[in-house]
């Protein structure tokens, strides 16, 4: 694909934005959603090529998916360029094969306009997987759902947590499906107790529709029951009791999926969903451990990373094969690695990228697996190889924000100034659309480095103090304001922001900083990341 077309590219009487989601024509502005702008994309890269379903529905979704989503796509590219199936000015449907672009794309290249078919053009098998312009806006969802956590009613204690971890999985399996907007696991978790009414909810976490129920465990028998509310209105949607055995547990989880998907949309997106689970075959012993071990890192404290890693590893003992365990635990161990709690930095790193690559190879396309290991690959320095996975995943899922927020790491590791500016993109339409997401603060304090990158340390200072306003307890962010405050010259600040830091995390000292920094991030952006702590004399010069 010519990759100018990213940057933009006039068709006929529109002007197309793909970075910005947005198509300009005579009668205004419109912002179509990512998967849409994906798909005018590739059509643009093959002007005048006939190009199959099968073809735009792999390069575009790269999985399996409902050819259902492929014509709603081109039905809204139609309606924003204001075009006709019968009589198409840009976009012609040939039967029983696929679509052909006949308008004429022209891209700018320096100075000068040229078609896109003057460029050389990828093959078509060789196009990488196209990432979304953007965070899509919130109203482009079909469903906006939170996931609360299940009762659990068990005589075992050692059942306690299946409530939250079948929530997880609902959660997690939910949120793949591209068009649902998904509350994150965090925010959702909140509501855990009882108390605070439906319409509440869904005014807190911004969603329309909430996911309860409960799991009695009584010996091996297991009865689960589920029901999808509107919190608008506060009325029951559906409803669904499950009687089963203890070991068709994540079989009652997957037909909850596709039943809510299906009251939103009859049997519309049933493939998708199914499309979007994971290998059938987990060892359910296995999956158990995986879930305690995210309920153990909610919050990243050190106890909580010791406390789970232990049960990932009993997990990968028990299914080789599992690759949330193998992605998990990746993460897990870089976010070790990162906060200095790791006794043996060089194993922890080798048994990460291992786990990494081992989580990829099994699962290539499952946003959640490509969130994790882009993470890990970013912390111990792969920021291209990050990027690459990042991209999978946002293209997979467009409406995990978290995961669009992870975009951060590699993309101020790199410091190019493509890098920075399409990240100040992402993160400001992030926080305008999600400012109470619980990785807000992250996000703000990915915006502080980026301006720091280019040395306004004015702006770094701003965005800093308002991460730590959001999240006080985040060790990094705390750092990273002492090194602002001292290239802004403000030294007594700094040095007590470095002693809040310390205090968070002891362990995460400026030596350590300074070492992470350095591997991580390219040699031109090393500076204005670590010489304020210099200037404060907590670094050698």
């Amino acid at each position: 694909m010519d990759q100018r077309l990213r940057h933009g590219f006039r068709l006929g009487a529109f002007e197309v934005e793909p970075l910005a989601g947005r198509i300009s024509g005579p009668d205004g502005a419109q912002h179509v959603q990512p998967k849409v702008m994906d798909v005018l994309l590739f059509l643009a890269a093959h002007e005048g090529q006939v190009v199959e379903r099968d073809t735009l529905l792999q390069q575009v979704w790269r999985r399996v998916t409902s050819e259902e989503v492929l014509t709603r796509c081109i039905s809204e590219l139609r309606r924003a360029l204001g075009d006709d199936r019968g009589t198409p000015t840009y976009i012609q449907t040939v039967p029983k094969r696929g679509y052909r672009l006949v308008g004429t794309v022209v891209v700018a290249a320096g100075e000068t306009a040229q078609p896109a078919s003057a460029a050389p053009a990828t093959p078509a098998a060789a196009a990488p997987a196209v990432a979304a312009a953007g965070p899509p806006a919130l109203a482009a969802a079909m469903a906006s759902i939170a996931v609360l956590p299940f009762d659990t009613h068990s005589a075992d204690p050692g059942q306690a947590f299946l409530g939250d971890a079948f929530a997880a999985e609902l959660h997690g399996t939910l949120a793949r499906v591209d068009r649902l907007r998904v509350a994150s696991r965090r925010a959702s978790f909140v509501f855990k107790d009882p108390g605070t009414g439906l319409e509440e909810i869904g005014q807190r976490l911004n969603v329309d529709y909430v996911i309860s129920g409960s799991l009695r465990c009584d010996g091996p028998a297991l009865r689960v029951f589920a029901e999808l509310s509107d919190a608008r209105n506060n009325t029951q949607l559906w409803a669904q009791s499950y009687d089963r055995k203890n070991e068709d547990l994540l079989n009652v989880e997957r037909e909850v999926a596709e039943a809510i998907v299906s009251s939103f949309t009859t049997l519309k997106l049933r493939a998708e969903t199914s499309g979007a689970r994971r290998q059938a075959s987990v060892n359910l012993d296995a999956w158990g451990l995986v879930q305690k071990a995210r309920a153990f890192v909610l919050d990243y404290t050190a106890e909580g990373l010791a406390e789970a890693i232990e049960p990932l590893e009993r997990a990968i003992e028990l299914d080789r094969d599992y690759p949330a365990a193998h992605a998990t635990l990746a993460s897990l161990l870089v976010e070790r690695l990162v906060n200095g709690l790791s006794e043996d930095a060089a194993a922890d790193e080798r048994a990460a990228v291992a786990a990494a690559t081992k989580a990829l190879t099994l699962a290539p396309e499952d946003p959640f697996i490509l969130k994790l290991v882009g993470l890990a690959f970013s912390y111990v320095g792969e920021q291209r190889k990050a990027l690459g996975c990042l991209r999978k995943a946002v293209g997979y899922a467009p409406f995990d924000f978290g995961a669009w927020g992870y975009l951060g790491w590699p993309l101020t590791a790199t410091g190019e100034p493509q890098d920075l500016a399409e990240l100040r993109g992402v993160l400001e339409r992030l926080l305008v659309m999600e400012p109470q997401h619980p990785g807000a603060a992250f996000w703000l304090y990915h915006r502080s480095v980026a301006d720091a990158c280019e040395g306004d340390f004015a702006a770094a200072r701003r965005s800093a103090e308002a991460a730590i306003e959001l999240r006080p307890r985040l060790a990094l962010a705390w750092m990273h304001y002492a090194n602002v405050l001292g290239h802004a010259g403000d030294k007594a600040q700094a040095r007590d922001a470095l002693a809040q830091c310390q205090k968070i995390n002891p362990a995460l000292t400026p030596k350590h900083f300074e070492s992470l920094v350095k591997k991580i991030a390219a040699v031109a952006v090393v500076e204005p990341r670590v010489g304020g702590l210099k200037k404060i004399g907590a670094l050698r010069p």
